[in-house]
């Protein structure tokens, strides 16, 4: 399955191979363990990486690690569907419009509801690393300022 990823913020659009949204753990309703060295990261944008441990983040429910470089920003945008997230190392914000955002540390949680428009921020002098769960599939639309 290839994902279209366009991103209107001078970015070139970017096609993903096959390996992006697959999955590493094993099948549903079977044990599995993940090692840092089983993730295959891939680029989503410069900066921006994510590797995927359960489900296709194409198709519908899973669970993925993303990392963003030090100073990295997202831009606002917003997911058709919910999402739920833990920060992993680093310090990283996830502000919505006219807020400036809580700095999140270390196993701090944020939900973000389909639709909320937000942005992210890695403000660490170390790579953010993050870990996700979707019921749905990811999908990213930057919003116009």
């Amino acid at each position: 399955m290839l994902l279209l990823i366009a991103v209107s913020v001078g970015i070139a659009p970017l096609v993903a191979t096959e390996a992006i949204g697959q999955e590493v753990a094993s099948e549903a309703g079977a044990a599995a363990t993940v090692t840092q060295q089983d993730l295959a990261w891939v680029e989503i944008i410069p900066g921006v990486d994510f590797a995927a441990v359960y489900g296709d983040w194409a198709e519908g429910a899973h669970a993925k690690f993303g990392r963003f470089a030090p100073g990295m920003v997202a831009p606002l945008h917003t997911h058709t569907h919910a999402y739920h997230g833990v920060v992993v190392q680093g310090e990283f914000t996830n502000p919505y419009p006219g807020e400036q955002g809580v700095v999140m540390r270390p196993g701090d949680y944020w939900y973000v509801p389909a639709g909320m428009a937000h942005s992210n921020e890695c403000v660490s002098d170390e790579p953010c690393v993050f870990f996700t769960y979707g019921d749905a599939l990811w999908d990213v639309e930057m919003v116009e300022n």
